[in-house]
This record gives structure tokens, C-alpha cells and sequence, in this order.
């Protein structure tokens, strides 16, 4: 036995509060240990599970706190909880800077605070629902109104959606970013926003 066991073992003997008095016999100790194992005690739960109230009722209170556990994981599950909402706005000026779009370029997507990809789930009178599909930049909600754009009355800068398709959005201070670095989900689009996000 090593110096750090004896000091451990003296420290657990300081330590226990019997130990001033002398051992018990062995053979007390078995006869204990022997009534121990042999007397039989009843436990409220033996005399309650006789009650016959309560073997009709337990087995109903069993089941219904697991249906209950069962929908209250299975609902929001299925339901996918409440999607959050957020409004963009169309540019007032089509966003236009100085009076002229800049080329659709990586860097002035990198200067938008949101871009996200998007389908459109519908569109009520003149207010368009995207559901966000992938987000690139910036918290974004699940989910985007935005105002509809007249594309034959509009300068063709903002973004006029249709049902059912899919558009890369970017936008800064709820504004949504006109000039091509918003549209539709083309391949040229999608080269320019992975080459920003993810190049």
C-alpha cells in the first residue's frame, strides 16, 4: 500500500462519525441482515394498486398524459411552429443610384445588409408572400411580404414577382435592392450571389 492510500484511508476513518464504537458481532449482523430479507413490508403503492378505483382510473391517467406528451411533441412537429414574417419594401427611386444602375457585380451584393433566395407562395391583391428557401446574408425571416411591382408601368429596376417562381432578393434598411441585384433565380443571378456568399 502506497504513503497516498494510507493518508486517504486515515482521512476516511476521521471522517466516519461511528468510528469510536466497537464493531458489531458477525452474527448479529446476519440475523439482521436475515429479518432484513424476510419480513415483509406493505408500501402504499401495493395497497393502492388492490384499490379497485384505482386500477380502472391509473391505466386512463397512464394513457391519456401520454397522448397528451404524444400531440403536444407531435403538433408543432407537423406544423413546423408559426413562421416568422418580415416586410421589404420596393425601392421608391427603383433603385437607381445617382440616376443609373452599376453593373450586377459580387462587391455591390457584399454591400447589402440581407440576400436570400425565395419562391413565391402568393400574392394577394398587391402584396406578394416569398417563402425564404436559403439565406446568404443577414437574419432573415421566414417569410417576406413585399409589395407588387407594375412591371408595365414600372422602369423595369424593381422586381415584379410572379406566382410560383423563385428569385434571389437582396436588400438593405427593408428596402429591397433594385438594378438586377434582385430577380428572378437564373443561372447568371445565382453565379453572381455564390460568387458574394460562398466563393
Amino acid at each position: 500500500m502506497h504513503d497516498d492510500d494510507r493518508a486517504l484511508r486515515d482521512q476516511v476513518r476521521g471522517a466516519d462519525p461511528a468510528r469510536d464504537l466497537a464493531p458489531l458481532p458477525p452474527t448479529w449482523l446476519d440475523h439482521r441482515m436475515e429479518q432484513i430479507m424476510t419480513t415483509h413490508t406493505p408500501t402504499p403503492l401495493a395497497d393502492a394498486r388492490r384499490s379497485p378505483a384505482l386500477r380502472v382510473w391509473v391505466p386512463i391517467a397512464v394513457a391519456a398524459s401520454a397522448a397528451a406528451a404524444a400531440i403536444a411533441i407531435a403538433v408543432p412537429l407537423m406544423l413546423g411552429g408559426t413562421p416568422t414574417v418580415e416586410p421589404l419594401a420596393q425601392p421608391t427611386d427603383g433603385g437607381l443610384a445617382g440616376g443609373s444602375c452599376l453593373a450586377v457585380s459580387p462587391e455591390g451584393l457584399l454591400m447589402q445588409e440581407q440576400a436570400f433566395a425565395a419562391r413565391v407562395l402568393t400574392i394577394e391583391g398587391d402584396t406578394v408572400t416569398l417563402e425564404v428557401t436559403e439565406r446568404f446574408a443577414g437574419e432573415v425571416a421566414d417569410r417576406v411580404e413585399v409589395p407588387q411591382v407594375d412591371a408595365a408601368s414600372g422602369d423595369f429596376s424593381g422586381v415584379p414577382f410572379e406566382a410560383g417562381e423563385a428569385y434571389l432578393v437582396s436588400a438593405t434598411d427593408g428596402t429591397i435592392a433594385g438594378c438586377g441585384l434582385s430577380g428572378t433565380d437564373s443561372a447568371e443571378l445565382r453565379a453572381v450571389y455564390e460568387a458574394a456568399f460562398t466563393g
